[in-house]
């Protein structure tokens, strides 16, 4: 669901209800074929791709510490911020997403991924 028509927001897409995302929290959103996970780290929302480019494995079900998304299968880990390799086996960094919040909702930038 897009954001209302003629708002600066035209191009982000509902995610979730901010109440629904405490501190470390992962939730999962389809967004046409894609899967991405949204998480609250250090008090901010992000958005990044959410299959792990190491395995496939869907990293809503790893844990988010802070900035740090660690995937459940392999524990490939990764800076949810940029998408960033922080420790293997995974070697390529994850697509990220601008991820907002406004209007009590997170709202994700899906326009190709940053």
């Amino acid at each position: 669901m897009q954001h209302t028509e003629g708002s600066e927001y035209d191009s982000y897409i509902y995610a979730c209800s901010s109440s629904e995302l405490d501190e470390d929290d992962l939730i999962e959103c389809e967004i046409g074929i894609e899967t991405i996970v949204v998480g609250r780290g250090e008090g901010k929302v992000y958005a990044a791709q959410g299959i792990c480019t190491h395995a496939y494995s869907e990293l809503v079900d790893g844990e988010l510490d802070g900035t740090c998304l660690t995937c459940p299968l392999h524990f490939a880990c990764f800076d949810i911020r940029d998408g960033s390799v922080l420790e293997g086996p995974a070697e390529t960094p994850l697509r990220v997403y601008k991820a907002i919040e406004a209007d009590g909702a997170v709202w994700i930038n899906y326009e190709g991924g940053e």
